[in-house]
């Protein structure tokens, strides 16, 4: 990771020198790259589950949280509105197909016409709170103006809200307040801060100031409050994680933002002559967000602080066998990003060029804390088990096994515990007879059923990045299906752990080949773009409301 100045030095001159070429992007266009990010925090289940997750985690550490407070002072939680509490998603994705950016005059008209949305778990989880005798403070960027709809919105849903003083938006004649200021007026009025949620950093520190680089180093320095006091959502969709790529950056014009990101993605001509250019333009911001984010970081960084505690849970060590179950891809491995391998729907044609994209996949970087992680699970005793649909061989013809050699050897080299040929089931291990390859419950079965090494293991945990990482399929639930969720949600963050990845192909092909009741890759390019486009939820009121050149503002 370059220093700030080189970073910002670097950026500067790749934007200015492809900013000068003659190339029409305009804020339409621009738009358009939020299409996939948008897609998964409407429509996935994943995203779902990474809500009942953390809201799980948080509610556990709750009477400890409490019995921290100091003497003399009353326990509060602070918590965001916009995508902590409430889905904000609309707001952005009716963008797409319009010229429009965020400005104050649309802010203040959606929120004064939206239909909100509670998020999972976010509402049992601050009543609970509420019945335990814990004050909870709602600060938000919003505007003084919607203070009465909000806290109506609020209470309606079922949040608890004792009084207007525990809702603080800005100041009546909009003098900007940070939230710094408000969590600072919160202790003032003698609470204690047991719990801080959010979406964004700038929920639990001011980091307005930081540049991308400094945010990264910011999250390493404070990564043990994430997780225990301090609990944050992924947002793909927008936030200061892209603002602070450089100075001023959302006051650039759209085709030196375009720019920006695509330098930071790695996309280079060759690149781009393989994608096709709608597919490339929906994926560009989920891609930057995960290739480049602190919020990324950090929420991985959670994922995997509270995955090493339910290790030491009395009932999983007393175990039989103790075993967990990791996926590799996405999981404890960065994502194979679309610089890196095919697009959606884009086969590899050959043996040879199925290998050679796992060996540009070779050094991808390990997720963070998942090596602390499994690390954790190998000296606590536990039989640590690679569940992967990578395959077994490419098809070379004479090198039977290649991929799953290729792939001990990326464990090893990341120095992951068990990376051993017995530990690695790839997806055409333990098939029924008639298959070739099959799902991860199959192998999930072997472990349990004694296939291995005739010894029977107990599973405590599964961490993945797809609901058909965890056992859902062996309960007779569907996971592509959004009502599986609700049979199964006291278990995340408790048993199952999931990583945010809003670029997983197989997500998006299973997701969209059953709204189109086809396999999606039989459809055109065209087809395919219309479908992510039409997916999008629309905010009606969107036109009703002035747009001459106005200020951007956080929300």
């Amino acid at each position: 990771m370059p220093n700030r100045l080189s970073f910002l030095l670097i950026l500067t001159t790749y934007v200015a020198l492809f900013s000068a070429q003659v190339q029409s992007y305009d804020q339409k266009d621009l738009n358009n790259e939020i299409v996939i990010a948008a897609n998964w925090q409407q429509h996935s289940a994943e995203y779902e589950a990474y809500f009942y997750q953390v809201y799980n985690i948080a509610s556990d550490r709750l009477s400890n949280a409490i019995s921290k407070t100091p003497a003399g002072k009353k326990p509060a939680i602070i918590t965001d509105i916009d995508d902590t509490l409430l889905s904000n998603t609309r707001y952005f994705s009716s963008l797409v197909g319009t010229e429009d950016r965020r400005n104050t005059e649309r802010s203040l008209s959606y929120w004064q016409q939206e239909d909100p949305k509670a998020l999972p778990g976010a509402v049992n989880f601050l009543q609970k709170a509420n019945d335990m005798g814990i004050d909870i403070f709602y600060i938000s960027g919003r505007y003084h103006s919607v203070k009465g709809i909000t806290i109506s919105h609020l209470r309606n849903l079922g949040f608890p809200v004792k009084s207007e003083e525990h809702v603080l938006l800005q100041e009546p004649n909009n003098k900007t307040l940070s939230k710094n200021d408000n969590r600072r007026l919160v202790i003032e009025m003698g609470y204690f801060p047991i719990m801080l949620l959010g979406d964004q950093l700038s929920d639990f520190e001011d980091t307005s100031h930081l540049a991308l680089p400094d945010r990264n180093h910011w999250v390493l320095n404070h990564q043990t409050f994430f997780g225990d006091s301090w609990f944050i959502f992924p947002n793909v969709v927008y936030g200061q994680w892209e603002e602070k790529i450089s100075e001023k950056y959302p006051r650039h014009a759209p085709l030196e933002i375009h720019r920006a990101r695509k330098y930071l993605s790695q996309i280079t001509q060759n690149t781009r002559l393989r994608m096709p250019d709608s597919y490339y333009q929906h994926i560009a911001l989920a891609d930057l967000w995960i290739q480049h984010s602190a919020d990324f970081t950090v929420n991985a960084l959670q994922t995997y602080s509270a995955a090493t505690d339910a290790l030491s849970a009395p009932e999983n060590l007393s175990r039989q066998n103790k075993a967990i179950v990791v996926d590799i891809d996405g999981t404890i491995i960065h994502y194979p990003t679309i610089h890196l391998s095919p697009p959606l729907c884009q086969q590899l044609d050959s043996p040879k060029d199925k290998f050679n994209n796992y060996i540009s996949q070779f050094d991808s970087p390990p997720v963070p804390g998942a090596k602390e992680f499994l690390d954790s699970a190998y000296r606590l005793g536990y039989e640590i088990f690679y569940v992967t649909s990578r395959a077994h061989s490419s098809g070379l013809q004479g090198y039977e096994g290649d991929i799953a050699s290729l792939t001990l050897a990326q464990l090893n080299k990341n120095n992951f515990p068990n990376a051993q040929p017995k530990n690695l089931l790839n997806s055409s291990r333990f098939c029924p007879e008639n298959m070739s390859s099959c799902g991860k419950h199959f192998q999930r079965k072997a472990i349990q059923n004694g296939k291995i090494n005739n010894k029977k293991y107990e599973i405590a945990l599964y961490i993945g990045d797809l609901l058909n990482d965890i056992s859902l399929a062996e309960q007779g639930l569907s996971p592509i299906e959004k009502s599986s969720l609700e049979k199964t949600k006291h278990l995340y963050g408790r048993e199952y752990f999931l990583i945010p990845n809003p670029v997983n192909k197989t997500w998006m092909r299973q997701f969209y080949s059953k709204i189109a009741g086809t396999d999606i890759c039989l459809l055109s390019e065209q087809e395919r773009a219309e479908l992510r486009v039409n997916l999008l939820l629309d905010w009606e009121g969107k036109h009703d409301y002035l747009k001459p050149n106005h200020e951007t503002i956080n929300e």
